[in-house]
C-alpha cells in the first residue's frame, strides 16, 4: 500500500479542484447553518420581547379601541 507523502509539490490539478469544490461546498453548508441558527435566536429575541410587553399568549388578536365599531362598508 503507498502511503501520500505529506509534503508532496507534484499533486494533480485534479485533486486542487476537487478539494476546492469540497471547501466551497462545506463553506456554502455552513453559512446556510448559521443563517439558520441566526433567525431561531431572532425568533426567540423577539418572543422574549413581546412576552415582556404581555403578547405572550398565543391565538389572541388585538382589537382597534380608536374607531367606532363599522356596522356596514364605508361610503364616501
Amino acid at each position: 500500500m503507498k502511503l501520500p507523502l505529506p509534503f508532496r509539490r507534484d499533486r494533480s490539478i485534479l485533486k486542487r479542484q476537487d478539494a476546492q469544490d469540497h471547501l466551497e461546498k462545506l463553506l456554502a453548508d455552513s453559512l446556510r447553518a448559521l443563517g439558520h441558527v441566526c433567525a431561531k435566536v431572532a425568533d426567540v429575541i423577539e418572543a422574549q420581547r413581546l412576552d415582556r410587553q404581555g403578547y405572550s399568549q398565543q391565538n389572541d388578536f388585538l382589537r382597534r379601541v380608536d374607531r367606532e365599531q363599522d356596522k356596514g362598508p364605508k361610503k364616501e
